[in-house]
């Protein structure tokens, strides 16, 4: 089902958006400049040199050296300086929370309401978000290739090829986040009544090999062996040993928590009252709204209708939660979490506002996958 036609009376709220946005790319120069960072590397062509690359080729692969592809005719043949690349990249992924804001407007039908568009709106000024997004990084190309996706499912049969955009953006940017829109792909298809059977068993074929090879990959980049209990526990303790070694002041003991201690962790820490500094008391107010948010929608659970949630949430939550779990056994930083997470929280965000029921509410119409 394609979405309805984007209101124009919504273009006050982009313009701010981007205005908005642009700002945090300001912020993210002068951070960077300040503090130093991979986006710095990633400018110069340093992040990865350990093949001594000398030509545009030579950088071609996946995570860093895919950054480094890109940027390499704008920042070395172009010479173009950082802050324009991070301008770059900031309209890139601005692009990314416009069709998010306008599958929003278009789904939400409470948005005619004042108050709702406000909340809405507020949801989107999240500062997690904003940030990485704003700069040259995997965040900002990550949440592109996920808003491609999502964007895709909208209508399967006339934007398929935003599928194929988002699933092989997210793979060259972190194979993990590929694959994962990948296996999503299986279920979007089944799902299309009007696809022929034998559409869909040869999509199913197509996406079983890639996805075989997309799993080798990662466990060749992960130096996982086997896949089983015991070598995923293995680079889980290997990776946060890897991630000791950098002694980061927001270091936390992730390994030793309980499974609960990690989500609360990964969903809303630093809190309030364990922040140090500027910026954790920047990101603990955020998780502290954050928290606010789902004990409002548990307060009102029993009137929730599942059904009607829009597909483009649902796959934000369902990537989230996948990677939450992979984070659960990977990362022990509140920094890294906070960068990490950036490009799904909105869509919980989007989950816990969301009421079922009566006039003037926040009501998300069904999509038909």
């Amino acid at each position: 089902m394609t979405h309805p036609k984007f209101a124009f009376r919504n273009l006050p709220s982009e313009v701010f958006l981007l205005l908005y946005h642009l700002a945090f790319a300001v912020i993210f120069t002068w951070y960077l400049n300040t503090y130093g960072g991979d986006a710095i590397r990633y400018w110069n062509l340093t992040a990865e040199t350990g093949h001594h690359p000398q030509s545009w080729m030579d950088h071609w692969g996946t995570r860093s050296f895919f950054i480094q592809w890109l940027n390499y005719f704008p920042a070395k043949i172009l010479g173009l300086p950082f802050w324009l690349g991070n301008l770059c990249y900031a309209l890139v992924s601005f692009w990314a929370i416009r069709e998010v804001w306008r599958m929003v407007m278009a789904y939400f039908p409470g948005v005619s309401n004042t108050l709702n568009h406000w909340v809405l709106l507020l949801l989107f000024l999240s500062p997690n978000l904003h940030f990485w997004t704003s700069g040259i990084g995997k965040e900002s190309l990550g949440f592109l290739g996920l808003v491609m996706f999502m964007k895709g499912s909208l209508d399967l049969r006339k934007n398929w090829y935003w599928i194929l955009f988002g699933v092989g953006l997210s793979y060259m940017v972190r194979p993990l986040q590929g694959g994962i829109l990948l296996a999503f792909v299986l279920p979007l298809f089944w799902w299309e009544k009007e696809f022929p059977s034998w559409l869909k068993w040869g999509v199913s074929l197509i996406i079983l090999v890639l996805g075989l090879l997309a799993l080798r990959f990662l466990l060749y980049i992960t130096h996982i062996d086997t896949l089983n209990f015991q070598g995923i526990a293995q680079f889980s303790e290997e990776q946060m040993t890897f991630l000791e070694g950098f002694a980061a002041g927001s270091q936390v003991p992730m390994s030793e928590y309980s499974w609960m201690m990690k989500l609360w962790t990964l969903f809303f820490r630093p809190f309030v009252g364990e922040a140090a500094g500027f910026w954790q008391w920047a990101s603990a107010l955020e998780n502290l709204v954050a928290l606010v948010l789902l004990f409002l929608f548990l307060f009102d659970i029993n009137r929730f209708r599942f059904r009607s949630v829009p597909g483009f949430v649902w796959i934000g939550i369902a990537f989230g939660m996948i990677l939450m779990f992979v984070y659960a056994l990977t990362l022990n930083n509140l920094g890294i979490i906070m960068r990490m997470k950036s490009v799904y929280m909105l869509f919980f965000y989007l989950l816990w506002v969301w009421k079922g029921s009566g006039e003037g509410e926040c009501r998300i119409k069904s999509v038909s996958m």
